[in-house]
Parts: structure tokens; C-alpha cells; sequence
């Protein structure tokens, strides 16, 4: 019918690059917290932890605001967000404000949250090591 039809154009517009921020999970954060890190690095290294583990979801990672801002989304199967992190540029620190879907999977996001955490001392200590074995681990001799 023509419900359909309008569907179908809404979804092809939304192939634009313009469209892609839209999709933000409103409402108050289930954790804010400040970081004494830079929100490009927190934000970077944020992405790409959950990628190290074996997860349903998809990550993403856009950069806002003229790179005051950065905002990663797993996405599941159903190309709905299911959790958002935002992390804020506020001076030297950045804030981060996590947010999930009403049927929100709050396994993932305690396990997100602890990654943000250990980010944070990651990126504030690089020369701690790692809490993940890259994947080209050298062999020891």
C-alpha cells in the first residue's frame, strides 16, 4: 500500500551522509561520568575495544560538533542503537554519557562501561599494557 512507498523513500534518503547522525537515543543518561583524557582518544579507543571481543553488535563511530564531540553506537540486527556512548570535550577532560535502548541489553552496557574505564587509564597510562593481546601478538623467543 502507500505507507510502504513512503518507507521506502524515507529509507533511501537516509543513504545521504547528512542522515546518518539522526538515530541518537534520547533521554538522560543511565551513567555520566568525567574523564581526565582527551575525547578523540577515549572515543577511539572506545570503538574499537567492543570490535575485540566476539559481540552481536555492530559499533560505529562519528565524529560532532567540529571534533568536540564523538558519539559510538552498537548497533543489533535490527539496525536500532541499542546502547550510545557520547563523550564531550569539556577543556582537558571529556565527559561521557551512556545511554541504552528502552529494551536495552544491560550486560552489554556494563561491559561497554567498563571498557570506557579501562580506556581511560589506557590512554592516560600508555604505557600500561594492554588489556586485550593485540591480534599480532609477537611470539616470544
Amino acid at each position: 500500500g502507500a505507507p510502504m512507498k513512503r518507507l521506502t523513500a524515507i529509507g533511501l534518503a537516509c543513504l545521504l551522509p547528512a542522515c546518518q547522525s539522526t538515530h541518537l537515543l534520547v533521554g538522560p543518561p543511565e551513567k555520566i561520568e568525567n574523564f581526565p583524557v582527551m575525547a578523540a582518544n577515549l572515543s577511539d579507543c572506545a570503538y574499537r575495544s567492543p570490535q575485540s571481543v566476539r559481540s552481536p553488535y555492530l559499533f560505529k563511530r562519528e565524529v560532532r560538533a567540529g571534533h568536540r564531540e564523538f558519539v559510538v553506537t552498537g548497533t543489533a540486527a535490527s539496525n536500532l542503537p541499542q546502547i550510545e556512548l557520547r563523550f564531550v570535550t569539556e577543556g582537558a577532560t571529556t565527559i561521557v554519557e551512556l545511554r541504552e535502548n528502552a529494551a536495552g541489553d544491560h550486560e552489554l552496557s556494563h561491559d561497554v562501561w567498563t571498557m570506557v574505564e579501562r580506556c581511560s587509564y589506557q590512554v592516560a597510562n600508555p604505557s600500561a599494557p594492554p588489556f586485550t593481546l593485540p591480534k599480532t601478538a609477537p611470539l616470544s623467543r
